[in-house]
């Protein structure tokens, strides 16, 4: 860092600008192509209390991406690996542009409630998404993401379903996440390439057993463990009986006072974590309507 990034830094220090709701507030005044350890030490805090930070008004190379990512932890490659950034594997194209007859990222991703990954043995710790492209109509943005609290809703649960709940198991399918989305699509839209891509990859993640409740393993705090579609049964429970519990905790944890929504800006970066919250992208907007995102992802450790 040179004398006028030093400078920039000590007269504009990061502020945080909260939202209404448990997580999701944004951090304002950070240049991540200008860090010093000090106010990373700041924004890592925050991320760690808050669960998701939107960093606002960035802008970043793929080399700089990176170089961040790898200061909350050892990047993971995504295991889809269709949509790679060229020379940059490490970072996961969401977007609907279409380039020379080809999609150039995954357009459909992340279109129910879903924690990233828990199809995985050690699911990543935290997800970085950088915003290139938003689409707009009328002047205002598209494709929020909404972002839910699970651990401010387990905090909110009656004792006794805390009581309940605490020791289960859950079973979590990629292959049958797959197998939910080809029949929903097939349906509604035949031509579904993010689609043809899951089933190229459903049989590559055996399916995984983890907490249903998992205690975060830097805060300690305990959060419901659980994703739409992917998360399947309640080990030694009934197919029924595991089907009403998970959309009970399903419809708990996307309550109102949980979740926050996040509208897009360029240059935004979103960093959410996958323990203590889960996320919806909402796919509002037409093929027309460009939308391109650079998601980078860190290692995580198998649940407890």
């Amino acid at each position: 860092m040179d004398i006028a990034d030093k400078l920039f830094a000590v007269i504009t220090p990061i502020q945080i600008r909260h939202v209404d709701a448990p997580l999701g507030h944004h951090v304002v005044n950070a240049d991540l192509n200008h860090l010093d350890d000090a106010t990373f030490a700041e924004i890592e805090d925050a991320f760690n209390r808050y669960g998701v930070i939107v960093i606002e008004g960035q802008t970043l190379s793929p080399d700089a991406q990176l170089a961040f990512t790898r200061r909350l932890g050892r990047e993971v490659r995504y295991p889809i690996a269709d949509f790679q950034l060229p020379g940059f594997p490490d970072i996961f194209v969401v977007s609907n542009v279409i380039e020379n007859g080809r999609p150039i990222g995954m357009a459909d991703a992340g279109r129910l409630w879903h924690t990233d990954m828990i199809f995985t043995e050690a699911p990543p710790r935290c997800s970085l998404l950088y915003a290139l492209e938003v689409p707009t109509r009328d002047g205002a943005p598209l494709g929020d993401t909404l972002f839910a609290s699970t651990a401010a809703a387990y905090d909110a649960l009656p004792a006794a379903t805390r009581r309940r709940i605490d020791g289960l198991q859950a079973i979590n399918s990629y292959r049958r996440y797959a197998e939910r989305r080809h029949r929903e699509e097939a349906q509604s839209r035949p031509e579904t390439t993010g689609q043809a891509i899951r089933d190229k990859h459903q049989d590559a993640h055996p399916d995984v057993v983890h907490p249903l409740v998992r205690t975060h393993p830097i805060t300690g705090r305990r959060c419901l463990y659980i994703s739409d579609g992917t998360t399947v049964e309640i080990a030694g429970w009934s197919q029924a009986e595991s089907d009403a519990l998970i959309a009970e905790l399903l419809a708990h944890m996307t309550q109102p006072q949980f979740v926050c929504r996040h509208r897009w800006q360029v240059g935004d970066v979103v960093v959410w974590d996958n323990c203590s919250a889960i996320h919806q992208a909402l796919g509002d907007y037409e093929p027309q309507e460009r939308r391109r995102m650079h998601r980078t992802t860190v290692e995580g450790t198998r649940p407890f």
